[in-house]
């Protein structure tokens, strides 16, 4: 895979990927409707654009047009609903830079489409690497010295309170606190490393982003005690939810040794998967890389599942950050779209994803959701389902 093309894929036109084809066309429109007229906060129109394009890549590209203009609509709306760019949390910028990032290398949308799309692109990516890296060394002097990074290189998702004005973004953080805002949390840092990777190769100093962010992450996987990858089994694995303490030893707030969210696992499938196939990597980082893909792979199969084998959108063990179950709930879309990315791009993956029993988990998702639309779909239930269904007409042999 180049990072300004995408593989294209030939869907399967088996009787098992042509059952769920018009479940996804269904759920399509509906999410459609509600993208144009329900009041979505700004990251989660990000995120389900990237779900919109992996519909109009793989089963119906004709709306893509129709597609951008509603997207397009709504951006400024979305982003006036939070005051503008300073009231954007930065992973925010990172859905909307992974997803028009995306959508500008699709043949699908016209030149005018992808003008759009790419000046959305090009406010959130300086927005997030010219910010984001930058909180603990732009802190109001003599304020949260006992809150610097237990490893360098990484991201936070807002400014700390007492910043200067003179720095884009939220000024409320508060890293004492153990809340969301303004910590260094996996979903920020893995979002930052899958932006920064697929816009090495044409956006100065991404390359350099991504490796020093790689650095950060690949670090904590490590870093004792309680490190960001959580080995569950020798085949099996998790990525929690954020770091889990700071430069003198002292604990971070809100962290959960027990706690991983579905969307922070595939996040990390994708950007370990992009790492191996854009970053120009050794044989030896590419079979070690492997082996961590597949094993978040095979530990979100067994530690995220329900009692039906449903995927979940987060364990159930611990508590939901903040009880912010509504943003968490996307966990299952976020998954499912990263497997079908990297299923499409990297052939040792592909090979992984199609044993029988990964075949297996997959369609069991998508027969739970092979239904009808109803009144009870929200939009992130439909951008959940659409995403899974996508998934499941492609994969399904």
């Amino acid at each position: 895979m180049s990072s300004s093309t995408e593989k294209e894929c030939i869907s399967s036109t088996s009787a098992t990927s042509d059952k769920y084809r018009p479940f996804a066309i269904s759920k399509f429109n509906s999410l459609m409707g509600k993208y144009n007229t329900t009041n979505a906060s700004y990251w989660k129109l990000g995120n389900s654009f990237d779900t919109l394009i992996d519909y109009l890549a793989n089963i119906d590209s004709s709306p893509a047009d129709p597609v951008a203009r509603v997207v397009l609509q709504q951006y400024p709306i979305a982003l006036a609903n939070l005051g503008g760019y300073n009231g954007a949390w930065f992973d925010d910028l990172g859905w909307w830079t992974a997803a028009t990032q995306r959508a500008t290398t699709m043949p699908f949308f016209s030149s005018a489409s992808k003008d759009g799309l790419n000046k959305i692109m090009v406010a959130c990516w300086p927005g997030f690497t010219g910010n984001a890296p930058y909180v603990w060394d732009r802190r109001k002097p003599g304020t949260f010295d006992n809150y610097r990074p237990a490893v360098d290189g990484g991201v936070w998702n807002s400014y700390w309170a007492g910043t200067s004005s003179e720095y884009q973004g939220p000024k409320g953080g508060d890293p004492s606190s153990g809340t969301l805002a303004g910590i260094q949390n996996t979903v920020t840092n893995t979002v930052y490393l899958l932006s920064a990777q697929r816009l090495a190769s044409s956006y100065p100093g991404a390359s350099n982003d991504a490796q020093r962010e790689f650095r950060f992450l690949n670090t904590w996987f490590s870093t004792n005690p309680n490190p960001l990858w959580w080995q569950r089994t020798k085949l099996e694995a998790l990525v929690r939810e954020r770091v889990s303490h700071f430069f003198n030893g002292m604990d971070a707030l809100g962290f959960q040794q027990d706690w991983a969210w579905t969307g922070d696992q595939g996040l990390m499938v994708g950007a370990l998967t992009d790492r191996i196939d854009l970053m120009t990597v050794s044989p030896d980082e590419r079979a070690a890389l492997l082996i961590l893909i597949k094993q978040l792979l095979e530990g979100v199969k067994t530690y995220l599942t329900d009692s039906n084998g449903l995927l979940m959108p987060y364990t159930s063990t611990g508590t939901v950050p903040d009880g912010d179950t509504g943003d968490y709930a996307t966990g299952p879309g976020v998954f499912w779209r990263n497997v079908l990315h990297v299923w499409k791009n990297n052939s040792d993956v592909k090979a992984f994803i199609y044993q029988p029993e990964y075949l297996k988990f997959l369609q069991g998702c998508a027969d739970a959701v092979a239904t009808p639309p109803s009144g009870n779909d929200t939009f992130d239930s439909l951008t959940n389902d659409l995403s899974v269904l996508v998934a499941a007409t492609v994969i399904l042999p």
